[in-house]
């Protein structure tokens, strides 16, 4: 059990495949909502030198699927030499490039439904 609000109790199904809320007493009436869990598994590498960024992203799909993005960042010579300013920028590119080919995946795959 994960939350237990008096009568109503939030767990897994009884077939355990998601989560949702389930009456705990034979009194009370509720609608048992329930809820799909789902999880994707992202890595994100880094290869710096003193004035470069590289980000390379890895995302695993329920599916097996693997989306692989890339992210460059380049330090101004003015600005201090913060490393984690150009990981974030270059993290957050390669997760962008991520984000455009899943959205182009589940566009062409809702087409497929129709």
């Amino acid at each position: 059990m994960i939350f237990d609000a008096g009568a109503l109790v939030f767990g897994p199904d009884e077939e355990g495949r998601g989560y949702g809320l389930i009456c705990a007493r034979s009194d009370i009436v509720a609608e048992v909502v329930v809820m799909q869990v789902a999880g994707w598994h992202v890595e994100v590498e880094f290869d710096e030198d003193e004035t470069h960024t590289r980000a390379a992203a890895l995302l695993r799909l329920r599916d097996d699927t693997e989306l692989r993005g890339k992210g460059h960042a380049t330090r101004n010579p003015s600005d201090p030499d913060e490393r984690r300013i150009g990981e974030e920028l270059a993290g957050g590119r390669a997760l962008m490039d991520i984000a455009q080919q899943l959205t182009a995946k589940g566009n062409a795959e809702a087409k497929t439904l129709r």
